[in-house]
Order: C-alpha cells, then structure tokens, then sequence
C-alpha cells in the first residue's frame, strides 16, 4: 500500500517547473502493460549536487521501454514494446514533440515497426534517422524523422539462423546502435550469438550488409547491448546470458571486428542465476559499465586507451532491483540506475579518477523504469556579442577583418592569406553555449571559431581549442574540434550523417556549448562533436577569448554573423 501511495503522487505531481542552468532533464522509459506506469516519465537532476527531483508523468504511452532524444533537442523518439500494434504482430514506434518548458512531450506520429517487442533504439547523429530493433522475430529497421517529427520506414533487414541454447532457436535483434564515424550499423543479436554489422547509407537511410557482416560471441553467450569507445576505434558488447562482456577491436575504415577479450561481470562469490542488461560507455572513454539483473550490481570496468581492454574496478550492489537500464549524464559525473522490479531509480556519483560510484542518497519512486536519457535545458536570454555594424568588443587586423551586410567577414578574396588571422574577442568566458552563422567563399578551404583560447605572445597565432570549417582533402571538417598551437591536431571526426547536412557552399548555423568536460558542437542541428577533455589530467585551461579565424592559404573570405552567447 505504501508503494501505491508514492505513486499516486507521482501521477497527480503535473508538469516540473522550468530548469535551472545546473540541472538537466531526465527521461525514463517504462513498462506500462499489468504495471502501475503510464508512459514515460520526467525529473530534474541537478549536477552541483546529484540530487533528482520527483518525476511526474511526460506522455502517456503503451510500454515505452527505450527512448532516443534527437541531437536537435526537439524530438523524443520510443520504441513501444508490445506485439499487436493495430492487430497486427509488431510493435510501433512513437515521436514527441519535447516541451522545454516543463518537459513534457506531445505525441507526434506512429509508425509500425514490422515485428514484434521492439527493445532498443537510437538515432544517426544528424537526427534524420533513427534505428530500431525487434526481439520477437530479429528484424531491424530504420525510420526517417521529418523536421515535423514525422516517421517513415526507410530500411527493414529480416535476420535468419540461430544458435545453442533453446531460447536461441531464432534470432533476437536486441540493439542498434551507429559507430562514431556513422557509416556502420551495428546489432548485437542474442538467439545468432553475432553482433551484426551494417552500411549505413545517410541520405536514404538503409541498411545493408557489410562484409563479413558479422563478430562471434562464444556459443550460448547471448550478446544483448553495444558501446563503442568515443574514438571509434574499439566496440563491446555484454552477454547476457553468460554475465560477461566481450571487447572488440574495430575497424572503422572496413568495418570489420576482432574479438580480443572477455571478462565476467561478476564476483567469484556470486553463484546464484544473473543476466546482464545495459551496457554503456563514459563520456570519457575511460570507464565501462554493465549492470546485472539477479545480483543486482552494477560492474565498472576501466578501459586501457592503448589496447581496448578491460580491467576490473568493482562490482557495485544498487539497492535497486531489476537494473534492465541506467543512463550515465553527458557531463560523466552521474549515474542513474533504474530498478525494474522495485519501481524506483538511484543517482550515483562517479569517481573521476578510477570510474568507481558511490550513492548520492536513497532511490527515489519511478514505476517501472526501463531506461534513462538525458536533455541540456533550452538556452534562452542569449546575449549579442557582434551588433551587426562594428567590431566593438573585438580586436584584431583591420586589413584582414571588415564589417558588410550585417556579418563579420574574415580574408579577402583579391590575394592569398599569408599566414592564419584572428578576430578575437576582449572578453574571456568558461562555460557558455554560443550560436553563430557561418559561410566561406573562395579557393581556401579552411576557416573556424577559437574558444577557450588566447593569443600567443608576440605571435600571430591563438592556443586553444577551435571549431573548425572547411575541408582538407575532400574530407568535410565543418564542426571539427581541432586543438590551435597545441596538440596540433584532429581532436574529433565529423560523422558522415552530419556531413550529408552540412551546405558547403552557403550558410551554416553553428552552435558550441561547453560545460565541465564536455564540449559538444552541432551544425544545423546535427550532432558534429562531442569530445571530453580530461582537464584534471591534461591541464587544459577551461576558459579563455573567442577568436575568428580565416586561414593562412588561397584567396577566401569566411563570413561570420548572428553571433550569440549565453554564459552557464
């Protein structure tokens, strides 16, 4: 009885009040059939002190167990896991519309998955299409999502086979997820013991197979979810009917996977029945997580950056039980860990240092949850740093930086440049969230927006991180994260759906928010980086000036307008 009385509150709770700049919206999935759920449900986690808000009811809906959030920010997207969507053996895809307001989301659109218990999604990082897997059956599928929310099936791949164990007598699609570059697709099938491998084609959105096509699990191992570490390089998978996870070596260039390792996501102690449920992947690339239904733990593991591998740090007991999800925040300070069976979720604190959590407080009332995702709040109130007629509140050459037509314009389209130039800002900032248009015109390719940089002493060049545009050698650099006079280097790839959106040949909006570690830049609303710089490790100052940049090369011109910034 007293369960049922939390949850009534819950219920009658109605939206949450409008965010703060240190919070962040989180979304949990849930079962609703023969449960006390009714959809999906929202709360606010605050990141100075990990403290969760009550959750209250987002959107009605019929078992919206995984949930995808758009890299626009503007759309949620659930799979409903059920197997008689419109009489028919299928479950269904739901889109919201998200209201930043108090979080709430409006349904949208529906559309039918073509086979049944669809139990995992997620999104290409242009947000144009998201991937859905079926467990019922093994099917999986890609939809396009319009700038309206609408869906429309675009790809559908049927798998075939089997493996040992009786529940593995057919296939079991049981998640899909994009590898950093974006041009594969993977699958980690439970009934094939495979994790399946897919081209992935931006534009129209299909699937089809790789050669090979796939990596082996040992028989009877059961792979479940898939992470890929932040670079690309390396993928894992946990099994879960052996409680173990198995790494592999990935090569983004052919698309092939080599297994390297696999390690027990369990005490030696432990001897009672256990399956493995989520796995996922620190923002840093430095730890990895698994969580474990019977013992009800969740395992961290620490990720050696020259090899892939693993190595054990803990096996965590949550106070939780069921733990099918969890969801880890961007920012890598958090985990949030839901309990299937005991209707309630609970925020840890993430240890820097070895990726070790520790409690933040008691688990708090959501029923049912399934899975955990997070949103930034709306940035509004943005202040003007370029007023459209002068350099006011900038410094830099007056030969190679003019004001015309309302932009900042970079270089000159009458000579070469000599060397790199800058427009930068008198101003410094730390944390912030900046919105700017971008073009470039001429035969130079390469231009970009210095943050968290200063100028070099007696030099002509900036030190810091830059977003860059452009391109190098026919290879797309718009939103790139390079580090100026430093590493001297490529920090971030730009994903190939992003590039599909990117207009080389017009204007561009841009917009970077950096926050704690995390420095995430979009393009036209498509996800072009997300990078986290260990600060505690390299000492990279976390603040610094704005700088415009036009490249040292070729005639060209960069144009920069509509400049905008909001501090955090």
């Amino acid at each position: 009885m007293k369960i049922l009385i939390i949850l009534g509150i819950i219920f009658i709770l109605g939206p949450i009040a409008k965010l703060k700049s240190e919070e962040m919206w989180v979304y949990f999935g849930t079962y609703t059939r023969d449960k006390e759920s009714q959809g999906i449900y929202v709360s606010k986690l605050n990141l100075e002190n990990g403290t969760l808000s009550k959750p209250s009811l987002a959107a009605t809906g019929d078992n919206p167990s995984f949930v995808t959030i758009l890299p626009n920010e503007e759309f949620l997207v659930a799979v409903e896991e059920t197997n008689d969507y419109q009489g028919e053996s299928s479950g269904s895809l739901a889109s919201y519309k998200i209201n930043h307001n108090d979080g709430t989301l409006k349904l949208i659109d529906r559309l039918s998955t073509r086979g049944g218990a669809p139990c995992h999604i997620s999104a290409d990082q242009s947000g144009k299409h998201v991937f859905f897997a079926n467990y019922v059956g093994g099917s999986i599928g890609t939809a396009s999502v319009s700038g309206e929310g609408k869906l429309k099936l675009t790809s559908f791949v049927q798998h075939k086979g089997g493996s040992i164990l009786p529940r593995q007598r057919s296939p079991h699609a049981h998640s899909i997820d994009i590898d950093p570059s974006g041009k594969y697709v993977v699958c980690a099938d439970l009934g094939l013991d495979k994790v399946m491998i897919y081209n992935f084609d931006a534009v129209k959105g299909e699937l089809k197979a790789s050669a090979p096509g796939f990596a082996k699990v040992a028989p009877g191992n059961g792979p479940r979810h898939f992470s890929f570490s932040p670079n690309g390089k390396y993928g894992y998978t946990n099994n879960e009917i052996a409680s173990s996870v198995t790494v592999f070596d990935f090569n983004s260039s052919s698309g092939t996977m080599k297994n390297i390792q696999t390690l027990s996501t369990l005490p030696k102690s432990h001897e009672n029945k256990n399956s493995t449920a989520e796995l996922l992947m620190h923002p840093s690339g430095k730890f990895l997580y698994c969580s474990n239904r019977g013992h009800d733990s969740v395992a961290v593991f620490k990720v050696d950056e020259n090899s892939g591998k693993l190595s054990l740090v803990e096996v965590e007991v949550l106070g939780v039980k069921t733990p099918r999800g969890f969801g880890i925040d961007p920012t890598g300070k958090y985990l949030i860990a839901g309990g299937q069976n005991s209707n309630d979720v609970r925020v840890f604190k993430i240890n820097s240092a070895d990726g070790a959590i520790d409690p933040v407080g008691p688990p708090i009332s959501v029923p049912c949850p399934v899975c955990v995702q997070f949103l930034y709040p709306k940035v509004n109130n943005y202040e003007s740093i370029f007023d459209g007629k002068t350099m006011k509140g900038w410094e830099g050459s007056e030969e190679w930086f003019r004001v015309e037509s309302g932009a900042i314009v970079a270089g000159s389209l009458e000579k070469k440049i000599p060397k790199n130039q800058f427009l930068v800002t008198n101003k410094s900032y730390k944390d912030f969230d900046l919105k700017f248009k971008a073009k470039l015109i001429g035969q130079g390719k390469n231009a970009g927006v210095q943050f968290w940089s200063e100028r070099i002493p007696n030099h002509h060049e900036m030190i810091g991180f830059q977003c860059d545009i452009g391109s190098m050698a026919d290879v797309s650099i718009w939103g790139a994260l390079y580090d100026e006079s430093r590493r001297r280097r490529f920090l971030t790839n730009v994903p190939t759906p992003t590039q599909k959106v990117t207009k080389v040949d017009g204007w561009n909006e841009f917009r970077i928010r950096t926050q704690g570690d995390i420095i995430t830049i979009w393009i036209n609303d498509a996800l072009a980086t997300r990078y986290f710089e260990k600060v505690n490790e390299t000492k990279v100052p976390r603040n610094g000036r704005l700088g415009l940049q036009i490249h040292s090369g070729p005639s060209a011109e960069a144009w920069y307008k509509d400049i905008q910034i909001k501090e955090l």
